[in-house]
């Protein structure tokens, strides 16, 4: 650690990314802190599970299939539940 911790213990946080690498780096640092992390492989997924539980943080990449991180964020943006 870098000596600094963040206050986001229990925070709700889902990561979008269609790299099982970076997904499984982002959620081991994240559940660290007593993040609750929730993973989805494409844009499409995420948008799912927002609507599904909407989480407290969403972290999207720009390049997935199905719905890029763009897309997915235009989408969670324009429903009222995921605003």
């Amino acid at each position: 650690m870098t000596g600094y911790e963040p206050d986001i213990e229990g925070a709700s946080i889902l990561i979008a990314d269609d790299n099982p690498n970076n997904l499984k780096v982002m959620e081991s640092m994240l559940t660290q802190f007593g993040c609750e992390v929730r993973v989805a492989m494409d844009g499409l997924a995420a948008c799912e599970s927002a609507t599904a539980k909407p989480p407290d943080l969403i972290l999207l990449d720009i390049h997935m299939p199905r719905l890029d991180g763009y897309g997915a964020c235009e989408r969670l943006k324009s429903d009222a539940q995921t605003r």
